[in-house]
């Protein structure tokens, strides 16, 4: 299960570490999204033994997604008091197992300016109330 840990940082609509999470995903750029996170980044289940515990696990599984030929537009990005909002459209390969498109959100919850938790959810309403967005 993953750790919830209070954020001791407040985010704004202007924040930068949202714009700079939002240019590391459009760009699809690892060594951005790597300095946003903390060192004990999770996302997902971490007692599964695919589940991330850490920056490294985080970017090898954003790797593996984007060599497999996902990809993702951003259709969302929205601050809260807990972190940040992303609505994603992911495009899976012809091939895959998976849905070929999918709808989801993102949350990245923030404490001292780095990301420490990726959770994803289905619906928006659910997002909104993890990341603290006033609905």
């Amino acid at each position: 299960m993953c750790h919830n840990q209070a954020m001791t940082h407040r985010l704004n609509d202007d924040s930068s570490l949202a714009q700079r999470l939002s240019l590391a995903l459009a760009s699809r750029n690892l060594d951005d999204l790597g300095a946003l996170l903390s060192d004990d980044v999770t996302w997902g289940d971490v007692t599964n033994p695919r589940g991330c515990r850490n920056r490294s696990d985080v970017l090898a599984t954003f790797s593996r997604l984007l060599d497999f030929g996902v990809s993702g537009n951003v259709t969302e990005l929205s601050t809260g008091s807990e972190g940040i909002l992303v609505g994603l459209e992911v495009t899976w390969p012809e091939d895959s197992p998976r849905e070929a498109d999918t709808s989801l959100f993102q949350v990245y919850l923030v404490r001292d300016d780095k990301i420490v938790e990726i959770r994803r959810f289905d619906d928006r309403t659910s997002a909104a109330l993890v990341a603290g967005l006033r609905t």
